[in-house]
């Protein structure tokens, strides 16, 4: 007779995800068993909205999220609420009640990590088996936690450059299609695959959550979102996507954490790459991640990033680890690191100005004086405001956007804020 293993599962969140979830054990539950000898159950899910939910009729629910934590028969806590609170008071309770944890929620991790995982760490000092698992909190079902902790636990990575916002990456594709950015934005909204309200993804904030995550991983070190230099995809137009392509190389929004000098480098910001780049051709809602390592070397990792059935089947195969018996820690070690907070990069800048003769001497002398020495110089023809666009040496990030403070404010040449790239390698 098959040994059994019941596993009692309580859900914190019932929405696309959640639903998805619920959808993929009712489909899968009896093959779980008979390949696992797990029987998954959901026993009791707490969502506020749960009566408008047909799926969840069938299910002991509760709008009382509290009362799923204090359950004494439940094993595993899912939380799919998302956000700073209530999730983070909840996943500490569940952990102070030897419960332990998978969550799709990269805003908490990305800045309260630490708080979870050293409550963690004191319950498995104690011998109490509690873990966390967090895989769909970046990537969706792209096994990027599970490649990253192979690799932590005896290797050192030296970098990890990816594409984490698919959102991002359908938004920047339909631009170098030819569309402006509010119709990419629009066709983007109407699939799906962004918000009404789009800010969270086009300002790299989600990006740069995703990559404390990784980055925590990858360095050894605590990351949050603080430490990350953000910028967003909001201000790229057409005619970048356009000029990008006539040098041979493309935009992406670029999330960065590389050891330079015993110093760690993180960024997320839009960049330009050679076209022969490998995240050159993830395009559309697909997320990458490229790792550099010691003993592995180069990993490629590269699929859909996003949706409620790819998230769930991240967090189900958390639950299945947990459920097997994995409790091992994260973290062994806390490191600390300088963060280089001033980088050097060669830049792209498209000065919008009017067209008369010493634009480009006036341009010439505030980056002189910043010794920002421009590499290649081109101007675009057609009508005001005409664009010119600099290619420079590599400088001081410090050093450009002091620079461009002085131009842009020189109202007389300059009709548009500039546009500034960093290009990478």
């Amino acid at each position: 007779m098959q040994y059994v293993k019941k596993v009692k599962l309580g859900l914190l969140g019932a929405g696309t995800v959640g639903q998805s979830l619920i959808r993929i054990l009712e489909k899968e539950k009896d093959r779980i068993l008979r390949n696992h000898g797990v029987l998954l159950e959901i026993s009791k899910i707490g969502d506020r909205s749960y009566e408008k939910k047909e799926l969840l009729k069938s299910y002991h629910c509760t709008k009382n999220l509290f009362e799923v934590i204090e359950d004494q028969t439940i094993d595993i806590i899912i939380e799919l609420i998302g956000g700073i609170n209530p999730a983070k008071e909840l996943i500490l309770k569940a952990i102070e009640n030897n419960k332990s944890i998978v969550t799709a929620n990269k805003a908490l991790l990305a800045n309260y990590g630490k708080e979870i995982f050293d409550l963690i760490k004191q319950k498995q000092e104690q011998k109490i088996p509690v873990t966390i698992g967090f895989e769909a909190s970046v990537g969706g079902a792209l096994p990027i936690i599970k490649n990253l902790r192979r690799i932590w636990s005896f290797g050192n990575i030296h970098s990890l450059v990816g594409i984490l916002n698919g959102t991002c990456n359908f938004i920047i594709t339909k631009m170098e299609e030819g569309l402006e950015y509010q119709e990419a934005l629009k066709i983007a909204q109407e699939k799906g695959f962004a918000e009404a309200d789009p800010s969270f993804d086009v300002s790299g904030k989600d990006a740069g959550q995703k990559l404390a995550i990784i980055s925590s991983l990858g360095s050894g070190c605590w990351i949050e979102e603080k430490d990350i230099i953000i910028e967003g995809i909001e201000n790229i137009q057409k005619v970048d996507h356009q000029i990008a392509h006539k040098w041979g190389m493309v935009i992406r929004l670029i999330a960065i954490c590389k050891y330079i000098k015993n110093q760690l480098l993180l960024r997320v910001h839009p960049a330009l790459i050679s076209k022969n780049h490998l995240l050159a051709d993830v395009k559309n809602e697909f997320n990458a991640l490229f790792i550099e390592e010691e003993y592995s070397g180069s990993t490629f990792i590269v699929g859909k990033g996003a949706g409620g059935f790819p998230t769930a089947s991240a967090v189900l195969a958390d639950i299945m680890s947990i459920a097997s018996g994995s409790t091992n820690p994260w973290f062994m070690e806390y490191k600390n690191i300088e963060i280089i907070k001033d980088a050097e990069y060669r830049f792209y800048l498209r000065f919008q100005t009017i067209d008369k003769p010493g634009v480009l001497a006036a341009i010439s002398r505030v980056l002189a004086d910043f010794e920002i020495s421009i590499a290649s110089m081109h101007q675009e023809e057609g009508e005001e405001p005409v664009n010119v666009v600099i290619f420079t040496h590599e400088c001081k990030e410090s050093s450009i956007y002091k620079a461009l403070e002085i131009i842009n404010q020189k109202k007389d040449i300059i009709l548009a804020p500039t546009i500034a790239l960093r290009v990478l390698n």
